[in-house]
């Protein structure tokens, strides 16, 4: 008889232990590298709110996975509720390697309360071996160290820790963490992929799932994905959209919505927001001449025809910049000290994007600017500029690069100026009065103290020197564009923000050239999405019925508002819309106002 007893709670035992499920629930994916500053011992933790928890009530905690840079001497595993008090665990790893190692079980599981609670490791090796995964630490609560100074919580800015609680039970709830969510850089009006990962934190598949979407606060779209993910696995997916119309910044909302039809059990980790920076970013190669001058040198008048012939020549491939430094006789009012890019020479002298010096006169520069497109570049650039709101003063810029190639030593920077045209109250010394030095764009036919509209005035400039550093990573691709946005401070001598540009470019530290640049209007906030829309010729547009019409246009019309968000082609309210038309032979963009 104690035989069949002991035989049925055999049975009993494997029956239970063949119900019960495992997951191992973290904020990292399956990457491991190590994290800058770590020691060659320490701790580290990640944190399971109170919100989280809830879902696993009664579950246990029966061990902790952790993924580690290098091989380790020892390694220990806790659970606790108070990263400064006693554990209520702790388990020592019989072997502790680099990679993702087996889960160290407690002898003791602990059981979920509700409560929010720490899991993590002590570890003492020869090596950083702490272990930080891909994914970026943007709940806050992935990774927490003591290197023996007490414990930091690293913030968002870090990566998500390679720690991992493994959770059983009977039963488990469905949870997918949205991950992997990134920036995006694509030229206005064009085709672009929002892309993403799912982590499956369960211990079950799952077959189908619904991601829905949407750019600045419009109305949401969705995508139904019908794609297997594994348990304790991960999957990816990608959204096609037609494109944004409207260069600028935009915000893309991303949420999981739905898995296999019914909501997450988590709704912390189902969402993410991505900047869309709508550009018209393509590889093409602008030149820059930066221009050594001043008002009272008489030579300066051939910089000044140079540059005018230059921006004839080549309207869309050239900009200037020119900063006003001769001597100690440039009016402080012209004078840039932020601009701290300087040559030796006799004024004017200038260079077209650092890798030809030559004195202005017009011959000369339009060679060297030829010979500058001629050599052609290795990276795209675009940029944007505006005003930051209810602050004249400040401009936000964010400008992206796309390079063509790969490079995993690249040594770029980015940097910026401002410049303004339009300036006048100023006259120029002019060597060339009377026709006494030869003709020289019409200076020949003034006098020697010539009234001029000074254009492409240096104002202040940020990087110009150097670049400005970490603001392009070392390695770079063709897949990856980068983005880097600052703000800028515009100085006291700006007479008309309305004639302020910022002039982008990108410094080849190896060279110490200029491999591209990019020069944009500062724009009021949203108006970058109708800035020149009414520079085509357009067909007769009207509004029938609430919805526009093109006389004798057959191709496609599509409506924005004003701030670049597209909207159906019916029932317009009065305001201000863009209109944008596409055809086989014309395509036309139109500002129209429906009363």
């Amino acid at each position: 008889m104690k035989k069949f007893y002991s035989l049925i709670m055999l049975l009993l035992l494997c029956v239970s232990a063949a119900q019960a499920k495992f997951t191992y629930w973290g904020y990292g994916d399956k990457t491991i590298s190590s994290q800058n500053g770590a020691a060659t011992a320490g701790k580290a933790a990640i944190y399971i709110p109170a919100e989280l928890a809830q879902c696993y009530v009664g579950k246990t905690v029966t061990g902790v996975r952790v993924g580690l840079a290098a091989n380790v001497q020892s390694m220990s595993v806790f659970i606790s509720t108070d990263l400064n008090g006693a554990p209520i665990a702790t388990k020592e790893a019989d072997i502790a390697v680099a990679g993702l190692n087996s889960a160290v079980k407690f002898d003791s599981p602990y059981t979920i309360t509700g409560e929010g609670f720490y899991i993590g490791y002590e570890y003492k090796g020869m090596e950083n071996a702490l272990g930080c995964s891909s994914l970026t630490n943007v709940s806050g609560n992935g990774n927490w160290t003591n290197f023996g100074d007490g414990w930091v919580n690293n913030g968002v800015s870090s990566k998500a820790l390679n720690i991992y609680a493994r959770i059983e039970g009977s039963t488990l709830p469905v949870d997918l963490s949205l991950v992997d969510v990134k920036d995006i850089a694509v030229k206005e009006d064009t085709p672009f992929k929002i892309t993403g990962r799912l982590l499956n934190q369960s211990a079950s598949k799952v077959y189908a799932y619904r991601i829905g979407y949407s750019i600045d606060g419009g109305a949401e779209e969705f995508a139904d994905f019908e794609s297997t993910i594994n348990e304790r696995s991960e999957g990816s997916f990608e959204i096609l959209h037609n494109g944004v119309y409207g260069k600028g910044k935009h915000s893309v909302k991303v949420r999981l919505v739905t898995v296999d039809g019914e909501a997450d059990a988590y709704d912390g980790n189902n969402s993410a927001t991505l900047a869309l920076l709508s550009t018209n970013i393509s590889a093409v190669k602008r030149v820059l001449m930066e221009e050594f001058t001043g008002i009272n040198c008489g030579w300066c008048p051939r910089g000044i025809v140079s540059i005018d012939q230059c921006v004839e020549q080549y309207p869309d491939n050239f900009i200037a910049i020119a900063k006003h430094n001769y001597y100690q006789e440039t009016p402080e009012a012209l004078k840039s000290p932020t601009y701290d890019y300087d040559l030796t020479g006799t004024w004017p002298y200038c260079t077209v994007d650092r890798i030809f010096t030559f004195d202005p006169v017009p011959a000369n520069s339009l060679a060297n600017v030829r010979a500058a497109l001629e050599l052609g570049t290795s990276v795209a650039l675009d940029a944007v500029a505006t005003f930051v709101p209810e602050n004249p003063n400040r401009v936000n810029v964010s400008a992206t690069a796309q390079f063509t190639a790969a490079d995993n030593e690249a040594n770029y920077r980015f940097a910026f100026a401002v410049v303004e045209d339009g300036i006048t109250g100023y006259k120029q010394n002019n060597a060339y009065a009377g026709n006494k030095n030869g003709e020289m764009g019409g200076f020949e036919s003034k006098g020697s103290s010539a009234s001029v509209t000074l254009n492409h005035v240096a104002r202040s400039g940020y990087g110009v020197k150097e670049g400005i550093e970490n603001s392009i990573p070392q390695s770079v691709n063709e897949y990856n564009p980068i983005n880097y946005s600052t703000v800028l401070d515009l100085p006291s001598t700006v007479i008309n923000p309305d004639n302020i540009k910022v002039v982008a470019f990108i410094i080849n530290k190896k060279k110490g050239s200029i491999e591209n640049a990019v020069q944009v209007k500062v724009t009021e906030q949203g108006e970058t999405a109708i800035a020149d829309v009414n520079a085509t010729q357009t067909p007769d547009i009207a509004v029938v019925g609430g919805a526009v019409v093109a006389e004798g246009f057959d191709g496609k019309l599509c409506v924005y508002t004003i701030d670049g968000k597209q909207i159906a082609n019916e029932n317009l309210s009065r305001g201000v819309y863009v209109v944008r038309g596409t055809g086989a032979e014309k395509t036309f963009v139109k500002k129209i106002v429906v009363m």
